[in-house]
């Protein structure tokens, strides 16, 4: 049985996947056994790939080490007053679990002398940090906001269609992958799917009613200096910026190094290789915020004009998340190098009308299957995915419709109760008997949206300038490194 299951990973012959799934799904030591191959083929032998989108966190960490032979190399006492630095840029909103902030409080630091380009610039180059609280690198001196502006400013009066689309594409890549100035930070904050927009909101809705559960979350809103690193090619960092991002994160997030996390950015988890997701162990935990950079830095990736497909809003935030790592207690079989499938619902709402406009399952078989399928007979990881998904099938659609009906109604009892406006998705996992509201995103960028019933869908409008002129003298004025 096992040279078959490690014909059906290896993809050397053609199989009867839909067999072997079924064989699977009755077998529990053939499960066991296909999982075995799987990890020995694709991740104890360290299967990896190129692309910096298939490239997970950890072995990338260990990459940009090992190309610098210097080490950590950071002056000790200089790292610590640049962490010091950002922490005092630093503000933090905590929701779910017992936690009921719904504002941004500031991380407590000591107040030093800045850092100055002078004092890095005495280091070997290796051995630099690449940024400080008021310094970062960036490729062009002049600020990036005056040509994302231009492009705004052209999506809304071009002549054509044609013109208005193309203009508001390059408007949107210019956000995530231009180098950061004053008022664009100030527009990424302005992205209504900031978990900081939504989860204070939802997060009270849920603890008044006692069904839904919030996983305990802080939501660290990043200094520019720190999150212009993730515009910055992730293999060019130096050992002593990562190491400082780390020791950052390791104070805004107040991590403790025993416990397990989830991460993301204020919209996106990376969760298609879940150990870019999950943190756990004190290593892991300790360069918790190397993670949560390169997480970033693949949404800026997926948005540039030399990604097929070029996908821009993955990078359009400021803010990273850590949140409470839900233990899986169903024994559920894991996709994605490590996720639990467990049955999850997709809630379309309006919050204006105070009504649920439809549910579907976050797992939708067609969706799912025409993935894996798609990479078949070139990705490992889609034959196992494939595989498994179709083996599990039949147990997340019987749960999904048991508890459609009750999690659809549930959720209608939040509306009321929050001030968010507009059109949701809400997305629930359920967890043994528990239902927990783990994402939520505006309904027009949401996918699976068949489930609402035609003409209740409506686009949201979008307001991404800045009030006043403020920040525009503020961008001229900050101070800048030029790159090198």
């Amino acid at each position: 049985m096992k040279d078959e299951l490690r014909e059906a990973l290896s993809g050397k012959t053609e199989i009867d996947r839909d067999r072997i799934a079924s064989l699977l799904k009755t077998s529990p030591e053939a499960l066991r056994a296909f999982e075995e191959e799987y990890r020995k083929l694709a991740i104890d032998s360290g299967y990896h790939t190129d692309d910096l989108l298939g490239v997970n966190s950890r072995d990338m960490s260990s990459e940009v080490r090992s190309c610098h032979a210097i080490g950590d190399g950071a002056d000790s006492e200089l790292a610590s007053r640049i962490v010091t630095e950002l922490c005092g840029k630093t503000a933090v909103l905590e929701a779910g679990g017992r936690k009921r902030s719904e504002r941004y409080l500031p991380v407590a630091h000591k107040v030093i002398a800045p850092v100055t380009a002078a004092e890095i610039m005495t280091l070997p180059e290796k051995r630099r940090p690449q940024l400080t609280g008021t310094l970062m690198k960036v490729d062009i001196t002049e600020p990036s906001c005056y040509a994302v502006l231009d492009m705004y400013r052209r999506s809304q009066t071009a002549k054509t269609e044609k013109d208005r689309q193309f203009a508001y594409g390059m408007f949107r890549r210019g956000l995530d992958i231009l180098d950061l100035d004053c008022v664009l930070y100030e527009m990424l904050s302005r992205n209504p799917n900031n978990m900081s927009n939504w989860l204070p909101q939802i997060s009270m809705a849920a603890a008044k009613h006692g069904f839904f559960q919030i996983p305990e979350t802080r939501i660290a809103k990043v200094p520019m200096p720190l999150l212009q690193l993730t515009r910055i090619d992730y293999r060019e960092l130096t050992p002593a910026t990562l190491k400082i991002v780390g020791d950052w994160a390791m104070q805004a997030f107040r991590l403790d190094t025993q416990k397990t996390y989830f991460i993301k950015t204020g919209i996106f988890s990376s969760k298609f290789d879940f150990r870019n997701a999950r943190v756990s162990g004190e290593k892991e935990v300790r360069e918790l915020g190397e993670h949560l950079l390169l997480i970033h830095h693949q949404a800026t990736v997926m948005a540039s004009p030399l990604a097929n497909p070029c996908i821009y809003g993955a990078a359009t935030t400021n803010e990273w998340v850590v949140r409470e790592f839900i233990e899986d207690v169903e024994g559920n079989p894991c996709i994605y190098k490590g996720m639990p499938l467990h049955t999850e619902y997709r809630v379309f709402v309006d919050f204006d009308a105070k009504e649920v406009l439809g549910i579907t399952p976050y797992w939708d078989p067609d969706v799912m299957l025409r993935r894996f399928s798609v990479g078949f007979h070139d990705s490992l990881h889609d034959r196992h995915d494939y595989v498994i998904y179709k083996a599990h099938e039949g147990k997340l659609m019987q749960r999904y419709r048991e508890n459609a009906s009750a999690v659809s109604d549930r959720i209608a009892e939040l509306l009321p109760d929050t001030e968010l406006c507009g059109q949701w998705s809400i997305d629930v996992m359920q967890n043994g008997s528990d239902f927990w509201i783990i994402d939520m995103a505006t309904a027009d960028t949401s996918a699976l949206q068949e489930c609402v019933p035609k003409g209740k869908l409506r686009p949201r409008s979008e307001h991404w300038l800045p009030e006043g002129p403020a920040a525009l003298q503020e961008a001229q004025a900050f101070k800048r490194e030029e790159r090198a």
